[in-house]
């Protein structure tokens, strides 16, 4: 593919891990029009664009392969500054925000001056689908740090242009004549997140059951953690902190006139029935010491349909009935259950304590490698202790050995000056005599029987 040079690209330039996943391309399907897609975006997602003409606006020339042979796709390369102030395009699609599309080769725009280009370029009625990273978000919060790449060029703490909050966003493009249609908190990551929850969706208290279990199926960030993030994550949830401490933000929003299909307020969207996440139930019973409860939830969900799904992908409502959210899992549930209820990193104990209670088995696990460096430290910690506990034992052990053979030589001398004395030796003459009269016998016995 033949990419068009619009200036300002950077001939030897590659922008690493596109903006993509599954969630991302189900908000694509709602585009329509021609479209421009700015920013690096996996081909995938500008293959699910059902427009009949796009256009993909890139600052890496080195960028433009990856979207050969997609029908009716355009690649143009070059700073955001170059894009003609032509209102040409029905949807601007910008899922990976604005941080990439600056250029060595040309000037550096503000936040505002970015948002400002791609509105010049959005017909009257259009729409544009706009990311936005949270430099504190909880992947950030729980991610170890890292020495600067070739990719963190680009310095977005000193401008003061750009919206610090959701909130703010959303005021920013209210501001410039837009209207706001949908806005998602995306979890787990910026470049490739998993689940999309809408303020709407997070104010509703009849939700939370649901939106804590896709918080805690989330997946994890890329990139070595800290910590595993998606425990925090449910509670941030309960104290309304989810939409201002998620990894990014996803905003819908058009001018006046514009109509396009809704978008849902939970991606991926499935059933939603009220009530309490059961991971969080099974948590608080044992946080409390409540085993009757405990049991009772266990049992009914071993006991039921929903014994194959992991408790995190189960919501029980008031009455105590378990509606499944997804099918049975691959991995066993109870372990998983049991990882989250236990301190300290794998075993097999805790699992088998909720599978007596539940009036079930469980094979034992093989020892899982840590995800995240809090874990690692944990069985670090525990193989620390056992190798002392060993050491200890080895010692005891070495200790015990040497006093018996001490104990053993002071037997044998003490028999050798026995041996030396006139009652030792008489001894020793009557034992030595006892020994023959007796081999003495068994001859005589062994001819006897011979004749």
């Amino acid at each position: 593919m033949t990419a068009l040079l619009l200036g300002g690209e950077m001939p030897h330039w590659s922008d690493s891990s596109p903006v993509g996943g599954d969630v991302l391309r189900e908000v694509l399907r709602t585009v329509g029009g021609d479209t421009l897609v700015v920013g690096p975006h996996d081909p995938e997602l500008v293959a699910a664009i059902g427009s009949r003409q796009v256009t993909v606006l890139l600052r890496g020339a080195l960028d433009a392969e990856a979207y050969e042979g997609l029908p009716g796709v355009q690649v143009c390369c070059g700073s955001l500054e170059k894009l003609a102030s032509v209102p040409a395009y029905d949807t601007v699609v910008a899922l990976d925000g604005l941080d990439r599309t600056a250029s060595t080769e040309g000037a550096d725009l503000s936040w505002s001056e970015g948002l400002d280009r791609l509105l010049r370029v959005l017909r009257p009625g259009g729409r544009l689908l706009l990311g936005h990273a949270n430099p504190l978000g909880l992947h950030r919060l729980y991610g170890t740090a890292a020495a600067a790449g070739d990719a963190d060029w680009v310095v977005t703490a000193g401008d003061t242009t750009r919206p610090a909050g959701l909130f703010e966003l959303c005021e920013r493009l209210h501001a410039s004549g837009l209207t706001v249609s949908r806005d998602y908190a995306a979890y787990p990551d910026p470049v490739r997140p998993t689940t999309l929850l809408s303020r709407t969706a997070l104010a509703d208290p009849e939700r939370h059951g649901v939106l804590t279990s896709a918080l805690r199926r989330a997946g994890l960030p890329a990139g070595p953690l800290l910590a595993d993030p998606r425990p925090l994550a449910a509670e941030l949830l309960r104290h309304g902190l989810a939409t201002a401490l998620a990894p990014s933000w996803l905003v819908v929003a058009a001018f006046p006139s514009h109509q396009a299909p809704p978008l849902p307020a939970i991606l991926p969207a499935g059933p939603e029935p009220a009530g309490r996440c059961l991971h969080d139930e099974l948590l608080t019973a044992a946080r409390r010491g409540d085993r009757p409860a405990m049991r009772a939830m266990l049992t009914a969900w071993q006991s039921g349909d929903a014994a194959g799904v992991p408790a995190d992908a189960i919501v029980v409502d008031a009455a105590g009935r378990l509606h499944p959210l997804t099918g049975p899992a691959k991995d066993p549930v109870l372990h998983r259950l049991a990882d989250a209820l236990r301190d300290e990193g794998q075993g097999d104990e805790t699992a088998e304590l909720l599978a007596a209670m539940a009036g079930t088995e469980v094979a034992p696990l093989p020892v899982a490698v840590p995800e995240t460096l809090r874990e690692g430290s944990a069985a670090h910690d525990r193989l620390a202790a056992r190798v002392t506990d060993l050491q200890s034992q080895l010692l005891w052990y070495e200790s015990r050995t040497a006093t018996l053979q001490a104990d053993l030589a002071r037997a044998n001398r003490i028999i050798a000056v026995l041996k030396a004395t006139p009652g030792g030796r008489a001894a020793k003459a009557v034992l030595d005599g006892a020994r023959t009269g007796k081999r003495l016998a068994r001859a005589a016995v062994r001819r006897i029987k011979a004749k």
